[in-house]
């Protein structure tokens, strides 16, 4: 088996770990919904974002401002299609109006930040971060507004206002990007300090997914047959297709395997979220994101050996 394999089941373990210890620390009450909800916006609003800008804090280089560019273009149209493979599963299965929903949304945007962020931190290591901020750029520009329209009760407006308000990574790589485009640091305290805040991200993101995990009826969600199409269509179908295509058109393996991981992530917990905020089935939706976490364990390391 090759190295790549072995890399990401060791790194699955010991994030694993990480997500035991919230599952764990959820049920006996040791974290509480307020703890979470703290817990939460320290990892969105702050440590991501930290993550974000130092992932851009490298020497200037044409061939690396293309792909990050191509990046943000080929996972939103991967986002775009996938929501479109979602919605036909849905019309098959005959899916009632608030699966169809979650299930379009779910297999559209996968757990890019919460999950993609420490995978891909802890086996390609920081140079594959860049790639992440630009697939999480593309993520934040489309959830918020191709995404939100996928439930019927979304409002249809935009507000670019509102977009940044609420996606702090964003405003990290546009600062990030000035940094990398003109060659400027800042002072080397000052990046340490960013850098150790952005350190606590890939622990932080799978407590709070042992946490998820700890809310939801794990048995509800595995003797639910329904979910295994939408499940298979994340983490199999929508990696599976783009992996020959990707690696016909895009030559940096390191570039490729990254975005090919990202893809293979289960559905992003923004869709129970938006299914709650726009009176789709949240429970249903939360399930999918339970089942689909939880089998990717084994799904991403057999994707990483066709890589």
């Amino acid at each position: 088996m090759s190295e790549l394999f072995f890399a990401f089941v060791n790194s699955l373990t010991a994030l694993g770990i990480c997500i035991v210890i919230g599952y764990i620390c959820r049920r006996t009450q040791a974290i509480n919904d307020t703890h979470t909800t703290g817990m939460t916006n320290l990892l969105v609003r702050v440590a991501t974002p930290c993550t974000m800008f130092m992932a851009l804090m490298r020497p200037f280089s044409r061939d690396l401002l293309f792909e990050s560019l191509a990046t943000i273009v080929i996972t939103g149209v991967i986002y775009i299609l996938g929501g479109y493979l979602g919605l036909a599963i849905a019309k098959l299965m005959k899916a009632s109006p608030g699966d169809r929903q979650s299930w379009q949304f779910g297999v559209a945007f996968g757990n890019v930040g919460f999950m993609g962020i420490p995978v891909v931190l802890a086996v390609f290591g920081y140079d594959g971060l860049i790639y992440v901020a630009m697939a999480l750029t593309s993520f934040n520009l489309l959830t918020f507004t191709v995404g939100a329209r996928m439930f019927d009760n979304a409002p249809k407006g935009f507000s670019l206002k509102a977009l940044l308000t609420r996606n702090p990574a964003i405003i990290a790589v546009i600062f990030g990007s000035f940094f990398f485009l003109t060659g400027r640091r800042l002072p080397e305290a000052i990046e340490g300090g960013i850098s150790l805040i952005g350190g606590i991200t890939a622990p932080l993101s799978m407590i709070l997914l042992g946490v998820i995990l700890a809310r939801q009826s794990l048995k509800d969600a595995f003797t639910d047959m329904r979910l295994l199409a939408p499940v298979a269509a994340k983490l199999l179908i929508v990696p599976l297709v783009s992996l020959p295509i990707l690696s016909w058109i895009i030559p940096n393996p390191l570039m490729f395997r990254v975005i090919i991981t990202l893809m293979a992530m289960p559905p992003a917990a923004l869709t129970v979220i938006f299914a709650e905020q726009f009176e789709a089935d949240a429970f249903s939706a939360a399930k999918f994101i339970v089942i689909g976490t939880i089998l990717c364990a084994v799904t991403v390391p057999l994707i990483s050996l066709l890589l």
